[in-house]
């Protein structure tokens, strides 16, 4: 005798990006499917698709319409067949879906419960087992059933997964509006996915979803694969198109995919999936996800170009140019790099939408920075200072509002490698205060935790609190600084008892050395603080940043650079 199974779906995003359908069963252990019921129970998880529709397009295309726990029904007499789910709004993040997921025929049976991820849907793309891609992601679970949301590794896939499929999708859209028509989202997500597939299943070992020629072969694909559905003045020369528009756009969706997966490069479950949303949120993680999810700037910047430019081999040096200005550069930089091919390769309207997209309006200006009280110079990502480290200066100001409504407060990672280990440090809470733009005081209050991790030939981990305030303001040339007074964090650390004082002399920088640093900074209400050079239409933003302390992160924006110390 069979019991009655319910099988709904839980449709589950973790910003925007994540995207997981799961179909929760129940009964006995018998191996016959069963017919769903039309009554719905699973996980009722606060940030899963909201109103997402759900495909049976081997059951008659019925659809099923998620409800605000991301739960439905399947179909009464519908056991096997594959899903598609298009549509919904994210709960956790607030942004709407834009994109499709696909899953295989399975038969449901009691005690499985079959996962719609990113990883099935690039699976059905290319025809091959979901778990041979997912083996290339690093991810050893099977993707057809882990719940990602309980399984970091296949977490973080899903997420990069996903924003990288979307970022090539908008590539696409904004070829097609390149010859004045236009692609449907189904079809730009079709032909991005099966080439992100394809690039995943041709590369070796395991595969760095931000690399840039990962990227670059991906969008070369996906123009390739949606040939048929682009305007027909870009179809007749498409080789050349498909390599001009991976040399524009790679830059920008190599940067904007690392930034992402750096953000949730370390992600520890919490007691259930909201808390793990809740850490990922407070943590800074989310951050690059949504801005991700919500940009349209792969698609504003392909638009920009001409059908005659991007079907022009001889220009891809060029278009290169314009795309890196565009991904990492100034508005200057920009229209610069479109000047230089011309009126008749770039929309110079287009053009003024993007600067207005990049320009910097509200942030933290980095201004010289010294290094062991050392000559002040401008930043950069090559620093070089004299004899062992003890402490890194940089001038801050601010331009606009870069804190919002929020205050000027902020959680602060330092991350270093050197000597084959790394240093990580998180700093939960920094007083920066600025009058007329100016820094004043820079104070870690009484109480703050220090996080510290150490990792490769040294390890430790030291969770610290400070009993009275710490100063970390400074100057250069009489203009306030933030001051990073290496040496006595590493002072804290020793204090802490955790290691010995030829561990620390082995952790502290020294001259002949050389040390790759990142500093980032966040709200402490996870609000994100945008840092940048320059002024005007020079300003440019020096990037985004991620550090982690064992299980606390700190992902915002920053600086990262090479330090040489001689």
């Amino acid at each position: 005798m069979q019991t009655s199974l319910k099988k709904p779906l839980v449709l589950a995003t973790m910003a925007a990006a994540a995207v997981l359908v799961v179909a929760c069963g129940g009964g006995d252990d018998s191996s016959t499917p069963s017919t769903p019921t039309a009554s719905v129970s699973g996980k009722a998880v606060d940030f899963y698709l909201s109103g997402a529709t759900v495909t049976f397009t081997g059951c008659n295309n019925q659809t099923a319409t998620t409800d605000a726990n991301g739960n439905f029904a399947f179909p009464s007499g519908c056991t096997s067949s594959p899903l598609t789910v298009t549509g919904g709004t994210d709960i956790g993040t607030k942004q709407p879906f834009k994109g499709v997921l696909q899953a295989p025929a399975v038969a449901y049976k009691a005690g499985q419960v079959p996962v719609i991820s990113p990883l099935t849907t690039l699976a059905v793309a290319l025809g091959v087992s979901p778990s041979v891609l997912a083996a290339k992601l690093g991810v050893t679970s099977d993707p057809t059933l882990v719940d990602p949301m309980t399984d970091p590794a296949a977490l973080k896939a899903a997420v990069v997964v996903q924003q990288l499929v979307d970022q090539i999708s908008k590539t696409l859209s904004g070829l097609a509006a390149s010859a004045g028509g236009s692609i449907s989202s189904s079809a730009a997500a079709a032909a991005a996915a099966k080439a992100v597939a394809n690039a995943i299943n041709s590369a070796s070992g395991t595969v760095n979803l931000g690399s840039q020629s990962l990227v670059s072969s991906a969008i070369q694909g996906a123009v390739l694969n949606a040939q048929s559905s682009l305007p027909a003045a870009l179809q007749s020369n498409i080789n050349a198109v498909a390599a001009n528009v991976a040399a524009v756009a790679s830059p920008l969706v190599s940067t904007t995919v690392t930034s992402v997966s750096n953000a949730v490069s370390n992600i520890t479950l919490g007691s259930s999936p909201s808390a793990t949303l809740s850490a990922l949120q407070s943590s800074g993680s989310l951050n690059s996800v949504i801005s991700s999810a919500s940009s349209t700037l792969a698609t504003t910047l392909v638009s920009a170009v001409t059908p005659a430019a991007l079907g022009n081999s001889g220009l891809t040096a060029q278009l290169a140019t314009f795309g890196n200005a565009v991904a990492t550069g100034s508005p200057s930089d920009v229209s610069n790099a479109a000047t230089a091919l011309g009126s008749s390769a770039i929309n110079s309207s287009v053009v003024t939408n993007i600067n207005n997209a990049i320009t910097l309006n509200n942030y933290v200006q980095v201004g010289n920075v010294s290094i062991n009280g050392g000559t002040p110079v401008a930043y950069s990502s090559s620093l070089t200072g004299t004899g062992t480290l003890a402490d890194v200066k940089a001038v801050l100001t601010t331009v606009g509002s870069p804190f919002g409504t929020n205050s000027s407060n902020v959680r602060a990672g330092l991350h270093y490698s050197y000597n084959g280990n790394n240093v990580d440090l998180i700093i939960d809470n920094v007083q920066l205060t600025f009058a007329s733009g100016a820094l004043t005081a820079a104070t870690v209050p009484a109480n703050t935790s220090y996080t510290f991790n150490i990792s490769g030939g040294i390890t430790a981990s030291v969770k610290a609190t400070n009993n009275s305030a710490d100063n970390l303001f400074g100057t250069i040339g009489g203009v306030g600084a933030l001051d990073l007074p290496v040496t006595t964090f590493l002072s804290k650390l020793q204090a802490a008892g955790s290691l010995s004082s030829a561990q620390i002399a082995s952790l502290t920088p020294k001259s002949g050395g050389t040390a790759n640093v990142t500093f980032a900074l966040l709200g402490t209400s996870a609000n994100a603080v945008v840092v940048g050079t320059g002024t005007g239409t020079a300003a440019k933003s020096t990037g985004t940043a991620t550090v982690t302390a064992g299980s606390t992160t700190v992902s915002g924006n920053g600086l990262t650079f090479s330090l040489s110390l001689n």
